[in-house]
């Protein structure tokens, strides 16, 4: 399974979460699992269980949903989040987890992926507003990485002037 089909189906259980907040993830993924049926992709079912990735982003997204909730509400200026489609929601979320937690996965290909999946699964001027909103998010992050490091050498050179 790639990792753009990994996010396919974190996509669609995010965007399923979206609107069964109160059940449990556990749940929620174990009736899509028990539901989910395309004759070209059999085995995908037992893939899904044993991708870590996938387990990572969707667990991870729902772990902390109110930090990315808040930084895209910061991030989407002039909208607030519950007049954003849930699939552009759910998107900008997959994209803003990895952005925050998965160094290993460059901030460019979070937004690009987000695009893409952006324009396959919602609307069809909805990629410009992802893009527009994850390239905030990205300046965000990236000045406040900034001030970190400032602070730790700030920190650093007054422990050694000591």
């Amino acid at each position: 399974m790639t990792r753009r089909q990994a996010r396919e189906a974190a996509l669609c259980l995010l965007f399923d979460y979206s609107f069964h907040s109160e059940e449990a993830p556990e749940e929620l993924l174990d009736l899509y699992l028990e539901n989910y049926y395309d004759e070209k992709e059999k085995c995908i079912r037992a893939e899904l269980r044993e991708n870590n990735y996938f387990s990572k982003i969707y667990f991870g997204v729902i772990s902390n949903i109110a930090e990315i909730d808040s930084l895209i509400e910061k991030c989407s200026e002039k909208w607030s989040k519950k007049r954003i489609s849930r699939i552009s929601v759910s998107v900008l979320r997959i994209a803003i987890y990895e952005m925050l937690y998965m160094e290993d996965i460059p901030v460019e290909v979070s937004i690009n992926e987000a695009v893409e999946l952006a324009k396959r699964f919602d609307t069809e001027d909805s990629y410009t507003f992802v893009n527009g909103v994850l390239g905030a998010a990205e300046k965000l992050l990236t000045a406040k990485k900034k001030e970190e490091a400032d602070k730790e050498s700030d920190k650093a050179e007054v422990q050694n002037a000591e």
